[in-house]
């Protein structure tokens, strides 16, 4: 009778010196991530494990090897710095995390069954496999999370390692959805169960030290500092929560924000080098008004911060009047508006122009006073930065002028406007040339032979971008430079004439600027219809760019 060939661990081969650590790894985990079985070694787990008898307080880790006092441990998700110390705590020398399958963290925890049943989920609107990861990776944590203050924690810690702005919590008939919006783009993560979902709600109202009693009306918190540990910590995180009563319960949407402005440098907003450098000369004006406009998450705030950043130098004082205030800057006195105690963004801006500043900064303009008072700051020798609710650039000049103020003093303060969306980036790590297809091409106005085909690429889709295609984002903007022209059209023309003018001088129009990222490689047809409003690419807008027009966008 033939007998099996004895199968040496990966271990045992190491020991031996026939092979190295990294020829040990590479025997335990192939490029995908997958484990063989066969190769890992029982003694190596058994010694980790005499440290760790109560395995459902570990986080999801699979003993590899022992090497020279350090432990190879495999996991399917990122294990936070916090679990890392805690190991190693354990009289366990030092700890290396090597990135694994799920599938394979699933067999090895005896769990076959579950593998053989699970297919791959297609994303109805791209027509690919989305990452399965992120939710296989929740729901691991979360059932080792003792209570719910220890499910939220852990939802806040997934959220950190995916890169997600905000956290949805939202009652539905068989539990509690739990999504995370990743570069912009909402996902399901996970559903907890329909018994502990009104629990988890009350546990977030607790740690943003609002009232659990009332559940009728919205209200807003924060997480305090006692329970922001591990990774939100270590990043210095601002978690903001808004409750909203609805139709089973009450919603809760949690808001992360990194409390140091993670954008310097004004090279990295997205800006193409024509519209930058007619930007930084308005920024290097000694008075005037800046006007950013765009929905609510389309990157207005970090684009100012950035700005305020670049002009805040030894020599001028720097002052804002924000709701609220989202990162603390160098340099820059913040104040926030409080409407309780009557500081409004009004009563905050007159405030500020007795504070003797160079540069204001007023989060939005909202009303007539606030508007009044900011044109007339713009032209008794300040620069003054605000934001509008609008859908384009020139959007922003009727919106001002039905707030209030006299269209002459609009005319004499304005310097520019910038309308500004977010695009998702084609992953690097995935990308691919790509050819686009006719009707991509006439969406944009181009014509194939001029439309610059050898820089278009696609994301494939991979474990990097959750099998999305893309990864990060960038402004995409529209750009209005209030020239003389502009100014006598703002005093006593009419929106038609400036539209004509504006097609005229071929103005940095977010239909340039989709073009530029488009045939440069940087996103996709698709992304740029997500975001952009339904006239950037009306009939007469899509007109074929000539060639002439197309050099000038990508030069």
């Amino acid at each position: 009778m033939q007998t099996s060939p004895v199968i040496l661990s990966a271990w045992q081969k190491l020991r031996s010196r026939e092979i190295t650590c990294e020829q040990a790894l590479k025997l335990l985990v192939d490029a995908e991530g997958n484990i063989c079985l066969e190769r890992l070694d029982r003694e190596v787990s058994n010694r980790f494990f005499r440290h760790f008898p109560d395995r459902k307080a570990l986080p999801p880790v699979i003993p590899l090897l022992l090497w020279r006092g350090c432990y190879y441990l495999g996991s399917p998700v990122s294990v936070s710095l916090d679990a890392i110390r805690e190991l190693s705590d354990r009289s366990l020398t030092e700890i290396k995390i090597v990135p694994i399958a799920a599938k394979s963290y699933r067999i090895w925890s005896h769990d076959p069954n579950r593998i053989s049943s699970s297919a791959p989920l297609m994303n109805p609107v791209t027509g690919q496999q989305d990452q399965e990861d992120i939710s296989e990776a929740t729901e691991l944590y979360l059932s080792k999370a003792v209570d719910q203050i220890g499910r939220l924690k852990t939802l806040i810690s997934g959220a950190l390692r995916n890169r997600a702005s905000d956290i949805h919590l939202e009652p539905m008939p068989d539990g509690l959805r739990v999504r995370y919006r990743i570069d912009g783009v909402l996902r399901d993560i996970t559903k907890l169960p329909e018994e502990i979902s009104r629990k988890v709600i009350v546990a977030l109202k607790v740690m943003s030290d609002m009232d659990i009693a009332d559940s009728r009306r919205p209200q807003d918190g924060r997480i305090g500092e006692k329970y922001a540990a591990g990774e939100q910590s270590e990043l210095g995180m601002d978690m903001r929560v808004s409750t909203l009563p609805c139709v089973g319960g009450e919603k809760a949407v949690i808001r992360l924000l990194p409390r140091k402005n993670p954008f310097t440098d004004m090279n990295k907003l997205g800006f193409s080098p024509q519209a930058l450098a007619t930007y930084s000369s308005w920024l290097q004006q000694p008075q005037g008004m800046v006007i950013l406009t765009g929905p609510t998450g389309s990157g207005k705030t970090s684009t100012l911060y950035t700005s305020l950043q670049t002009v805040a130098t030894e020599q001028v004082n720097v002052v804002t009047v924000e709701d609220p205030v989202e990162y603390v800057l160098s340099r820059i006195t913040q104040t926030q508006v409080h409407e309780a105690a009557g500081m409004t963004f009004a009563a905050g801006l007159r405030s500020i122009l007795r504070q003797d500043p160079d540069i204001i900064m007023v989060g939005e303009i909202r009303d007539n006073e606030t508007a009044e008072t900011a044109v007339r700051a713009a032209l008794t020798g300040h620069l003054v930065l605000t934001t509008l609710h609008t859908n384009d650039a020139p959007g922003a000049i009727p919106r001002i002028k039905d707030i209030g103020p006299d269209p002459g003093l609009i005319s004499d303060a304005l310097l520019g406007i910038v309308a500004q969306r977010l695009v998702r980036r084609v992953c690097p790590h995935c990308a691919q040339p790509y050819t686009p297809t006719e009707k991509e091409l006439q969406v944009l106005g181009l014509v194939r032979k001029e439309a610059n085909l050898d820089s278009w690429r696609r994301g494939k889709g991979c474990s990097q971008c959750f099998n999305s295609g893309y990864l990060g984002r960038e402004a995409i903007v529209e750009l209005l430079n209030v020239d003389e022209t502009v100014r006598e059209i703002i005093y006593e023309g009419t929106m038609t004439q400036l539209h004509r003018y504006l097609k005229e001088i071929n103005f940095v129009s977010f239909r340039m600027s989709a073009i530029e990222k488009v045939t440069t490689g940087v996103t996709t047809v698709e992304e740029v219809l997500r975001v952009l409003p339904g006239s950037t690419f009306s009939r007469k807008a899509t007109l074929s760019v000539k060639h002439a027009e197309l050099a000038a966008i990508l030069r």
